[in-house]
């Protein structure tokens, strides 16, 4: 796994995610009044889809697909975070962390989670 690490280029970074955070505010009783969606950056990624899912067992049909997602090295990124990819709204799954401790990429998984057909 090191050396494919390692071949990662700048040049497999194709395609463009960005990658949000969520401001609530709360009333005095602390329900959630406001959401707001915060773009923490936009960057150069390689997407890998991982594995996919379906599930007939709950009543309505649940598909799953995760994705590994490495970028360059970044030390901003939460856990917390999601990210957006072709119009896609992924949940990492991983905490984001440093390729062998090397600060040139940054590695993570996702889950899309599709229900009934719809994204």
């Amino acid at each position: 796994m090191k050396q494919a690490i390692r071949q990662i280029s700048v040049d497999d970074l194709s395609e463009k995610i960005s990658v949000v955070y969520y401001i609530t505010e709360r009333n005095t009783r602390g329900d959630i009044v406001k959401t707001e969606e915060v773009i923490r950056c936009t960057v150069w990624a390689k997407v890998l889809p991982l594995t996919g899912k379906i599930s007939d067992s709950t009543p309505e049909k649940i598909n799953t697909i995760n994705y590994r997602i490495t970028i360059r090295y970044r030390k901003d990124l939460k856990p917390d975070d999601e990210i957006i990819w072709r119009g896609r709204k992924l949940k990492i799954l991983t905490p984001p962390f440093d390729v062998e401790n090397f600060h040139i990429w940054t590695m993570f998984e996702c889950r899309e989670v599709i229900q009934d057909g719809i994204q």
